[in-house]
C-alpha cells in the first residue's frame, strides 16, 4: 500500500476541488492568521470547520496532519521548555496554556494548508494568477511572471515531504528504526537533494530568461 505524503494533490470528485484557487488560498491564509490569536473557543470552532470542510471535499480528516509530526513534536518541546520554572520547580500555567494554544494554532495552519494542497492543482492556481496578471497588460518576459514564481514556490513545499518520504522509506527498507539516529542520518541528504532541486529549477529559469 502506497504511503500517504503530506500536501500531495488528491484527484477526487470532492466539491472543494471545484472551488476557485483564489478563494481556497485566501481562506487558508485567513484561517492561519486568525488561529494565531484566537481564543480556545475560536480554535475549537476552526478545528471543527476544517473537519467539515475535509468531509465536504472528500478528504479523510485523519490525513490533515499527515507529515506534521516532527514540527508539532518540536513545537511541543519548546512549549514545555518555555513554561518550565526552576524556582520552585514546575510549570507556569499561563505560559503552558498560551504555549498549547499556539501549538493548536500551528496544527490548524498545517491542516488548512493540507486541505488547500489536497484539493488544488498548482497549475490551476498558476492559470488563475496569470489571468489576473494579464489585466495589467503584457509581461515583458513570461518567465518573470509572478504567477510562475509563486506557483514554483508553492510546488516546492510538497517536494519537501516527498523527498523525506522517499528517504524514510529507504531507511526502513535497510532495517533502520525510527529515532534520533534516523533524523541525524536523513536530514543532510534530504536537504542536499532539496537544494539541488532548487538550484536546477533556478538554473532552468535563468536559461529560459537568457541570463
Amino acid at each position: 500500500m502506497a504511503r500517504e505524503i503530506a500536501f500531495e494533490y488528491q484527484c477526487t470528485e470532492g466539491h472543494l476541488h471545484r472551488v476557485h484557487p483564489f478563494i481556497k488560498l485566501a481562506g487558508m491564509g485567513a484561517l492561519s492568521i486568525y488561529a494565531l490569536g484566537a481564543p480556545a473557543a475560536g480554535l475549537l470552532a476552526i478545528s471543527l470547520s476544517l473537519v467539515i470542510l475535509s468531509i465536504f471535499g472528500r478528504i479523510d480528516p485523519r490525513k490533515l496532519l499527515t507529515g506534521s509530526g516532527p514540527m508539532l513534536i518540536t513545537t511541543f518541546a519548546f512549549v514545555l521548555f518555555g513554561a518550565f520554572e526552576l524556582s520552585p520547580i514546575g510549570f507556569n500555567r499561563d505560559a503552558l496554556f498560551s504555549g498549547f494554544r499556539f501549538l493548536w494554532a500551528i496544527g490548524i495552519s498545517f491542516a488548512s494548508a493540507s486541505i488547500f494542497f489536497y484539493s488544488t492543482k498548482i497549475s490551476d492556481l498558476r492559470d488563475a494568477l496569470e489571468g489576473f496578471e494579464n489585466l495589467f497588460g503584457p509581461i515583458k518576459h513570461p518567465y518573470l511572471r509572478f504567477s510562475l514564481l509563486f506557483s514554483l514556490t508553492l510546488s516546492y513545499i510538497p517536494r519537501v515531504f516527498s523527498e523525506w518520504a522517499e528517504a524514510e522509506q529507504a531507511w526502513y527498507g535497510r532495517g533502520g528504526k525510527r529515532g534520533a539516529e534516523m533524523l541525524i542520518r536523513l536530514i543532510p541528504p534530504v536537504m542536499e537533494r532539496l537544494m539541488l532541486a532548487a538550484k536546477e529549477t533556478a538554473h532552468a529559469l535563468e536559461l529560459r530568461i537568457g541570463r
